[in-house]
């Protein structure tokens, strides 16, 4: 069968790139596996969300559920980010102490998504900084918790872990080294489980996935409406059915947003597009209201929380809620707890169900 021109230069680039790509990895992996790099052991439990690819794999969505299940189980988390693209300086900075109030800090200061992460889970602690251990240390020193999320964090060795959760679309064959992907695929063999968002019965199941390793199935729906500042009450979908509508967004894959409206029947007029993480000016917003008049603009909901005020109480401007969905989610809670059991509190749920099994 002919290769089309990107299996093409997926195959170039790979043979050229390829070996350069896989040792340098393989060489920092070694370092830490060795001793000679250290790894930051936390007290409690650390879960790693993280992926190969760069960007839109779904990791913050996927934290913030895991989160919130975990809180649901009596497992109180914290969450430790880098807080890419914030302004902060410090070792670490609390973006919410968790108790149920607004962040403590701005989208600009600590990231958007910590900040998004902050908005949606108000009960739980929020902490970024560059270098992982110092939010990790500092959520385990300031807040009686069971386990901390590290947000992204697959390739920050310098963090020990003990659970390895690796997010895929399953197309990180088809990605160029170093240009889409952070590691080569043989780096899932650090993993611990898989999510790779697509239907269990899917005909097309990566088969360059480690088969040793458990894989559960996941996928994002869109789940309600925003219309309003913080603390960003729900509404319907159904508010914006058969009315015109412009998106707006600043994400990795815009694609997927664009598709998603599509799905759920919107007459979309138009999408305008900025690069991932842009914070968005004055000017932009009001030459959006201005330029579409006759719709209703529709940003991402991790756009959204980086918007002023006076623009989210807009009587036309909303933002689409996205929701995890987790296949055989009962089964994964289970290898969740389990795994890391050993190590929370005594008398934690986490710790009476490792003890159970």
């Amino acid at each position: 069968m002919r290769m089309s021109w990107r299996q093409s230069l997926v195959q170039a680039c790979t043979i050229i790139a390829g070996p350069a790509f896989r040792g340098v990895h393989a060489i920092r992996g070694a370092a830490y596996k060795s001793g000679l790099f250290h790894s930051y052991e936390a007290d409690v439990p650390v879960i790693s969300v993280g992926n190969l690819a760069i960007g839109g794999t779904g990791k913050t969505p996927l934290v913030i559920w895991l989160a919130a299940r975990l809180s649901s189980l009596g497992i109180l988390p914290a969450v430790a980010s880098r807080g890419y693209r914030g302004t902060n300086k410090e070792p670490y900075l609390v973006a919410s102490d968790g108790t149920g109030g607004s962040p403590l800090h701005g989208p600009s200061v600590v990231g958007d998504e910590p900040y998004l992460i902050a908005c949606r889970l108000p009960t739980v602690p929020v902490l970024v900084g560059r270098k992982r251990m110092h939010p990790l240390k500092a959520a385990q020193d300031l807040f009686a918790i069971d386990v901390i999320l590290l947000d992204d964090g697959f390739q920050h060795l310098a963090a020990a872990r003990d659970l390895d959760l690796v997010v895929l679309t399953g197309s990180e064959d088809h990605m160029l080294p170093f240009i889409q992907l952070r590691e080569p695929l043989s780096a899932l063999g650090r993993a611990h489980a898989f999510l790779l968002q697509r239907p269990k019965d899917a005909t097309d199941h990566p088969q360059w996935l480690p088969k040793h390793l458990p894989t559960f199935y996941w996928r994002l729906g869109a789940s309600s409406l925003l219309n309003s500042p913080f603390p960003f009450e729900a509404v319907n979908i159904a508010e914006l059915a058969n009315k015109k509508v412009t998106l707006a967004s600043a994400i990795a894959r815009p694609e997927r947003f664009l598709a998603t409206a599509k799905k759920l029947g919107w007459n979309v007029a138009s999408h305008v597009t900025f690069r991932d993480h842009h914070f968005f000016t004055e000017r932009e917003l009001q030459r959006l209201l201005s330029d579409n008049t006759a719709s209703e603009i529709v940003f991402t909901e991790k756009d959204w929380v980086k918007l002023p005020r006076w623009f989210q109480g807009h009587e036309r401007t909303w933002a689409l809620r996205i929701d995890v969905v987790v296949e055989e989610e009962e089964a994964f809670l289970h290898f969740v707890t389990q795994r890391i059991g050993r190590k929370v509190r005594e008398g934690s749920p986490a710790s009476v169900c490792s003890r159970q099994q």
